[in-house]
């Protein structure tokens, strides 16, 4: 029989968020069951002590949410153990059962801009191979591909990716990938890029069988910061060019996602970019998706409190224009999902390690993180003489779920974020 405590008390997991009228958001990281209540019941319930304030019909409706419970510290997270372990289980079940994958090509390391934050700049210089081939393509679908998926997928999902994936060098593998996918209505086609080189690839993209369909471009904030970040060679802005080129996607009747990058202090510029957006009727266009995304070099710890409310009035501002949170966490969308449907929570954070989602280079290194990408230690296989050989790495992070991860187990977010990335 599980440990209990005579008297009820707030659970490990319970988190709160404070509505801002007067209500706070409660919700289980547990049961993931939310309930709406008084800002002052969710300050004290996050306080711990006395719950004399509660009914009798409160506590009994907050026990049977999860946000309160009889259980000691310990035995709390005992059982949580065991229901990430009926998790884990029934989400390899289903992954087995839904036959998904999810293939990047990394085409080049190289890129026509120069952001002074990208961690990809200096890959570009130590590659021996600056383009992904056609012929590699090919190889790759006719050697490889059986390997990596013994079992034939129900349905892939195919990234385009670099470096600049669009650039001129890289039109031969591309044609490769789509020619693929023309043949197989079960793959879809996706490009993350500047868009500065659209014009030159809109033939490519587009509906239909073996065309790119869905667009992700990077907006660095307003036209004078964008401009000041994200330069080519030649020193030109891009922004007036990125933003004709979205205007174009969208005239190809392409799907775009845009990616609002965040960089620390500039929250005035992301909120001019946001009032641009809703002015040139683009912000909730149904065409198209908006995502705040901090940068690399990102550190929340060093925000502002301004700044943390700026970007909570801004974030709120999109999602109600847009009808969705304008988060790339898909778990956001997934927990509310979870409130009607039948939906597993995370357990991993990402991919990585498992047999559904690998990166292939041009070089043919194999690997399981975007940013690990290109640094050949991280690499969890290599593609050689027509054999794949895996490396330990992936079985290393194969073994990375909330299971493994005791600090993770003991956190009140641990379903919403799978565990963090690895080291």
């Amino acid at each position: 029989m599980a440990e209990k405590i005579k008297i009820p008390h707030a659970s490990r997991y319970l988190n709160h968020v404070d509505i801002g009228d007067g209500t706070a958001l409660l919700y289980s990281g547990a049961s993931l069951c939310m309930d709406l209540v008084p800002g002052e019941y969710a300050l004290r319930l996050a306080q711990g002590g006395d719950l004399s304030f509660l009914s009798s019909e409160e506590t009994a409706h907050l026990l049977r949410r999860g946000h309160l419970t009889y259980l000691t510290p310990r035995r709390e997270v005992a059982e949580f153990r065991k229901q990430v372990r009926v998790i884990l289980e029934k989400r390899d079940r289903l992954d087995r059962k839904t036959s998904i994958a999810n293939l990047c090509f990394i085409l080049t390391y190289h890129c026509n801009l120069s952001c002074s934050y990208c961690y990809q700049k200096s890959l570009a210089e130590k590659t021996t191979v600056s383009y992904m081939s056609g012929d590699f393509v090919d190889r790759f679908f006719t050697d490889y591909y059986p390997q990596l998926f013994p079992k034939t997928p129900r349905k892939l999902f195919i990234t385009l990716f670099g470096g600049e994936p669009l650039l001129p060098g890289n039109r031969e593998g591309i044609t490769r990938v789509l020619a693929y996918a023309r043949r197989r209505p079960s793959i879809g086609i996706s490009v993350a890029t500047n868009a500065t080189m659209v014009p030159e690839m809109a033939d490519l993209i587009g509906p239909g069988r073996g065309r790119i369909r869905h667009i992700q471009v990077t907006l660095d904030g307003d036209r004078q910061f964008h401009d000041g970040n994200r330069v080519p060679a030649s020193g030109k802005p891009t922004f007036d060019a990125t933003i004709a080129a979205v205007r174009q996607l969208i005239a190809l009747q392409a799907k775009v996602s845009l990616r609002l990058h965040i960089h620390q202090g500039k929250l005035d510029s992301a909120q001019n970019l946001v009032a641009y957006l809703e002015k040139e009727k683009l912000l909730g266009h149904p065409q198209l998706t908006v995502y705040f995304s901090p940068i690399n070099t990102f550190d929340s710890e060093q925000n502002s409190p301004a700044d943390a409310e700026l970007f909570g009035r801004l974030f709120q501002e999109v999602a109600s224009k847009t009808g969705m949170p304008p988060s790339n966490f898909d778990f956001l969308g997934s927990f509310l999902d979870m409130q009607s449907k039948k939906i597993l929570p995370k357990v991993r954070f990402c991919g990585a390690g498992g047999d559904n989602f690998l990166i292939v280079d041009p070089l043919g290194d194999l690997y399981g993180c975007y940013e690990e990408a290109g640094h050949r230690q991280r690499r969890i296989g290599i593609l050689s003489r027509g054999k794949v050989r895996f490396s330990q790495l992936k079985e290393s992070y194969g073994r990375r779920h909330l299971l493994n991860l005791p600090e993770c187990l003991r956190c009140s977010a641990a379903l919403l974020c799978g565990g963090g990335l690895p080291e």
